[in-house]
């Protein structure tokens, strides 16, 4: 009987501490934006979408944040309005990409190329925009930045 008890507990503790991330995205929502490169208003929320070719996509108003796009291609889209945030956007190509008023609070930025991209209004630090590529980058104030060109 305590066996049982104790293996309860801890199959509870194990269940409560591990991370679900892909979990936790509609898978529906999935399956719409990887066949028709369009989702508006989604919960991709933790969805596990790391190397995929997203270019030409409308992912408009919809919650990606703790989202995995390690690797993406996510070019000549439009993200605006999306929450991005503790996303992991390593290594993503959002060029020629419009992320207007997008929340990129605590995302991941490590070699993110953002050329051509519109951050206009965008909620992101200084700090992970060091980590990116920026190249006739539109930033947050309106201003351009062309560091990497």
């Amino acid at each position: 009987m305590k066996n049982r008890i104790f293996l309860a507990i801890a199959l509870l503790l194990l269940l409560l501490l591990s991370p679900l991330p892909a979990w936790a995205a509609n898978p529906r929502h999935v399956i719409e934006l990887q066949t028709s490169n369009r989702c508006q208003l989604c919960d991709l929320t933790g969805a596990y979408l790391p190397v995929s070719k997203l270019d030409y996509t409308y992912i408009l108003a919809s919650d990606l944040s703790k989202a995995n796009l390690v690797g993406a291609s996510i070019t000549f889209s439009n993200l605006s309005r999306a929450n991005l945030s503790g996303a992991n956007l390593s290594y993503v190509n959002f060029k020629h990409t419009k992320l207007l008023l997008t929340n990129f609070t605590n995302a991941i930025f490590d070699n993110t190329n953002l050329t051509e991209a519109d951050l206009t209004s965008a909620t992101i630090s200084e700090a992970q925009l060091a980590k990116a590529k920026l190249c006739k980058t539109v930033l947050p104030t309106g201003l351009t930045s062309n560091r990497d060109c």
